[in-house]
């Protein structure tokens, strides 16, 4: 069985063999051309030790204590020979005992010899436990706060040592390394820094601190120098992470001021070069062991001071420049170590993964930015900590993400030979990559996060792929042969992808960073600001290549929907429109495509999508973590369509008479969604649920909007953003009944567009926490003044509206049939070259699902009265007193027309009339609409377009809101009606 060999053995026995050789030389000195090459070997196996490898440094440590033991210990000391020589066999049998039976033999015979030189009575067993000697960074020793791993037998606890060796194996050539070499046990794996350690002082950072205050001739004071460092420092993440810059700048910063009070007084050694160059690499190692040792754990403060180390580190090669112009790449390194220092810190930290995420990115675009591939043999440590970068972007924001504490549980890295375990961090890239190679429908994801890495650029890819895959030793995740394969795999899939985005043009992309200001920003990350998200055209052009056409040409549009918050783009090729492509979330695309195979097909090919496809890619939003996909849906366009939206048709298109209106009205309901509204059925149910701004928040169904409820629609109105709007301060709250008191002391108050009737109007948002049951009629905050305010208890009014038999909403039949869910005008394309009679298509089927039937045509007479033309005060004050009295009876239904209404006004009352007799001509002979069932409707639907942002003018927020009031009012006065409390009011 293998010998169980934990890490702190491995440190004990590289500092044993080490500390054997230095005395070695120290007696004799001619023998330092004898052990030159062990002496390197060894400074590899303390590189490769604290990267996390242990198995080269297995090999590599037991040659030389067999060197160093036949050489000179045997002669001189036999008790220190029998000890190397016991490391030796114990770390040959470490993996592979057959692979060096011979060197295992070679040691036996030596104790044989050994055993043979010494009495009998003080032979020692064959099974006697390895003694180490020399100091050791145990778990005891890292950092504040680390845990001691209990797991970890210490040499003295380990298996005996085989009794004989086998017989040596026939020679032949060597294996490659397999991915269990790689596996490895609990314990975490180290960092490095330039490894070159070899006669370095073993100083702590308060000497150094304390050194460099002293001063000397010729020296610069570091407060001289700490502005340039820092604006190098920013100005490098900045300019090539400019997204994870801007989430890690605080810390950034932060750390900048307390390097400059940690330093006060200090001095650099600027002018002369020797010294200069010593204290850059003399600082380093206090940095790389000290990150070492906070690799196994350790506090907050640990790692700023860790940080600042690195940041002194590089400050001072960072005035090695004047001395050596192509040390650049060191400061780069540097740079990396502290990134690598606030990695190590979040990694495992769930409520810090954005910036884990930020970090983790910063560190990979810093290394495929600035270094290039002869600098890796240099400082080839800057290749493990990429590689974890890499790793950890691979399992947080990959195709299968997981939460930064369970990356060492996946179940693709997690170690099923030892119970707890888990592969190497350092080799979690290579081993996803190898793995996914063989699964194709992770190819495009995979292909888009590895550009996304290189910052979309070909060299970066090559640097990017360079980096992951170097090793002196060809130790990789798998075999040097498969490693290559996979390398070369990846590469050209990237490639490809990067050779087809270049092919797609983008043009008026509305969604690009910083298009508002007129300046397209460099950043290569999907964010978002005020809640729109921000897409790159690069980037888009990466996410459009698995869904664009195929042919040569393709371009993406994104005029026709500038006004969606959500980044949609009419996709064309040489022959013309083909399809919309649009980049949302992941859950939401995802849901999408469900609703299209399930409801989609059941509407007429003519007017809807032929097909709906989902990108296998996905991408992370650094605002907030949020997974995004692309989804197309292609439609029968022909090459001579021009598509626009209903609402541009409807406010552009010159000269539309009255019968074009209602005959488009008439053809979406009846004809577009004809099948849907055909198959209409009868329901019992909750008429709440089928609303989110009237749903309570314990409600079961979830297929529709999930995650909506009262309770969010009522926080989206106390937002500083709608305060601002309507100049009320703390927002929208539902607690006052009446207009008057909400608004009291507003400057919406004081707007021509709030008449002093308005006062009076029940508050929307009051019945909507009241029907949702968010408040309770005098038990909640206002309550008791409510009934004194209103001069009325509200409770048997919403006792009669929520579970009157009849017209309760709680107790409703009512019928339902396929909803698209957001009939807005947007989601309506108008295509055709007749503008008369033009073609009609369905897009965006996210929250399409069964509902109530009235559903559809209330939420399409919301965007009518919303967000269709920028109202005029004058214009409004025509659209007020019409709504109201077209609310009961026959005016509802049939509402009259003013022959002199204002023409734009006139547009929409003609599409609210005829919307309305379609909806009224789906009714049931027996089961006849009643007024409040479309009422309701109409509230709920109307409600939320008076937060929404996306509004040409705040009149346009303004008026949804007072119409809400006006459905409020009449709602809570027919329950005044029913419950004979009609007298009771007061003023």
């Amino acid at each position: 069985m293998t010998p169980y060999i934990s890490a702190d053995d491995f440190e004990n026995y590289l500092t044993t063999v080490d500390a054997a050789m230095d005395e070695a030389l120290r007696a004799e000195p001619q023998l330092a051309a004898r052990f030159a090459r062990s002496r390197a070997v060894m400074a590899e196996a303390g590189q490769e030790l604290s990267g996390g490898n242990p198995v080269g440094p297995a090999f590599k440590i037991a040659n030389t204590a067999l060197t160093v033991a036949e050489t000179y210990y045997m002669r001189t000391d036999q008790e220190r020979a029998r000890e190397l020589l016991y490391i030796a066999v114990r770390l040959y049998g470490f993996r592979n005992q057959e692979r060096y039976a011979a060197s295992i033999a070679q040691c036996h015979e030596n104790l044989a010899q050994l055993d043979a030189l010494r009495p009998a009575a003080t032979a020692p067993a064959a099974t006697a436990p390895v003694q180490t000697s020399g100091p050791a960074e145990s778990a005891s020793q890292a950092p504040q706060g680390a845990p001691a791993d209990a797991s970890l037998p210490p040499a003295s606890q380990a298996p005996p040592l085989p009794q004989q060796a086998s017989a040596p194996p026939s020679v032949s050539a060597p294996r490659a390394v397999q991915p269990s070499s790689w596996r490895r046990s609990s314990f975490d794996f180290a960092d490095d820094g330039d490894g070159d350690g070899q006669g370095q002082r073993n100083v702590t950072w308060e000497q150094l601190l304390e050194e460099w205050r002293g001063g000397g001739e010729g020296e610069t004071p570091v407060e001289n120098l700490l502005d340039t460092f820092a604006k190098h420092v920013t100005g490098m993440i900045g300019r090539n992470a400019p997204m994870a810059f801007k989430q890690l700048k605080p810390i950034i910063e932060k750390d900048l001021v307390l390097l400059r009070e940690k330093l006060t007084g200090a001095s650099v050694p600027t002018e002369v070069f020797v010294p200069l160059h010593e204290r850059a690499k003399e600082v380093r190692q206090v940095a790389s062991r000290t990150l070492y040792g906070f690799t196994r754990g350790g506090t907050a403060y640990d790692g700023q001071r860790i940080r600042l180390q690195w940041l002194a580190t590089a400050l001072h090669n960072l005035s090695l420049r004047v001395h050596l112009p192509e040390n650049d790449h060191q400061i780069i390194a540097d740079v990396l170590g502290y990134l690598q220092t606030l990695q190590v810190e979040y990694r495992y930290n769930n409520d810090r993964r954005e910036l884990l995420l930020a970090v983790s990115e910063a560190t990979t675009l810093v290394a495929v930015g600035e270094l290039q591939v002869y600098h890796l043999s240099k400082i080839d440590f800057v290749c493990r900590w990429l590689r974890h970068a890499v790793g950890i972007q691979l399992l947080v924001a990959g195709p299968e993400p997981v939460e930064p504490g369970g990356m060492r549980a996946h179940r693709r890295v997690k170690n099923t030979a030892l119970p707890g375990g888990y592969d190497n961090p350092e080799t979690w890239a290579g081993e996803l990559l190898r793995q996914w190679a063989g699964e194709p429908e992770r190819w495009n994801s995979i292909a888009f996060i590895l550009l996304l890495l290189s910052n979309w650029k070909a060299e970066g890819l090559e640097r990017l792929l360079a980096a992951l895959y170097y090793s002196k030793q060809n130790e990789a995740s798998s075999g040097p042969e498969t490693k290559d394969e996979v390398r070369e795999f990846w590469r050209e899939r990237a490639l490809d992808m990067l050779g087809a985005a270049r092919g797609v043009r983008v043009i008026r992309n509305a969604w690009e960073p910083g298009s508002a200001q007129g300046a397209a920003s460099t950043s290569m990350s999907l964010t978002e600001r005020d809640s729109v998200v921000q897409l790159p055209s690069r980037l888009l052009q990466g996410m459009a290549v698995e869904l664009a056409p195929k042919t040569n040409g393709a371009v993406m549009q994104g005029a026709l929907f500038a006004d969606r918050p959500v980044p949609t783009f009419l996709a064309s090729n040489v022959f013309g429109p083909i399809g919309v492509l649009k980049i949302d979330e992941a859950a939401k695309v995802q849901r999408e495509k469900r609703n299209f195979d399930a409801y989609g097909e059941l509407l007429h090919p003519a007017v809807r999508s032929s097909k709906c496809t989902v990108s296998t890619a996905t991408v992370i939003n650094s605002t907030n973590g949020g997974r995004y996909q692309g989804i197309l849906t292609s439609y029968v366009f022909r090459n001579r369509d021009e598509p626009t939206t209903l609402r541009a048709w409807l406010v552009k298109t010159e000269g539309l008479e009255d019968k074009a209106l209602r005959k488009v009205v008439k053809e979406l309901f009846l004809e577009a969604l004809g099948p849907w509204l055909s198959n209409a059925s009868r329901a019992m149910g909750d008429l709440r649920g089928e609303y989110p701004a009237l749903r309570p928040d314990d409600y079961e169904r979830t297929g529709y909007a999930p995650g909506k409820d009262a309770g969010t629609e009522l926080d989206h109105f106390e937002a500083p953003e709608v305060a601002e709007v309507f100049g009320v301060e703390g927002g929208l709250t539902w607690r006052p009944r009446t207009l008057g008191a909400l608004f009291e002391g507003s400057s919406f108050a004081a707007d021509p567009l709030f008449t002093d009737s308005d006062a009076e109007l029940t508050n929307p948002l009051w019945l909507v926490a009241h029907i949702a049951e968010v408040a309770r009629p005098g038990v909640d905050a206002g309550g008791a003044g409510q009934a004194e305010e209103a001069g009325e208890d509200p409770s048997e009014l919403l006792e009669w509206l929520l579970y009157n038999r009849d017209e309760g909403l709680t107790t409703r039949s009512y019928l339902t049939c396929v909803s698209h869910g957001d009939l807005h005008c947007e989601n309506v394309l108008v295509g055709g070259t007749g503008r008369e009679e033009p073609d009609l298509y369905l897009i965006d089927f996210e929250t399409t699902h069964r509902g109530h039937i009235c559903k559809d045509f209330a939420r399409l007479e919301s965007a009518l009265w919303s967000r269709t033309f920028a109202w005029t005060p004058e214009q409004l004050a025509e659209i007020r007193p019409w709504f109201a009295d077209a609310l009961r009876g026959e005016s509802l239904w049939d509402p009259e027309i003013p022959e002199k209404a204002d023409p734009e006004v006139r547009r929409v009352l003609t599409c609210v009339k005829r919307l309305r007799a379609v909806l009224k001509g789906c009714e049931q002979p027996n089961w006849a609409f009643t007024d409040l069932e479309y009422r309701w409707a109409l509230f709920a639907s109307l409600l939320p377009f008076a937060r929404y942002r996306d509004h040409e003018t705040p009149s346009n927020r303004f008026l949804p809101f007072l119409l809400a009031a006006e459905l409020a009012e009449g709602i809570v006065d027919d329950a005044r009606k029913a419950t004979g409390k009609a007298a009771g009011r007061g003023a």
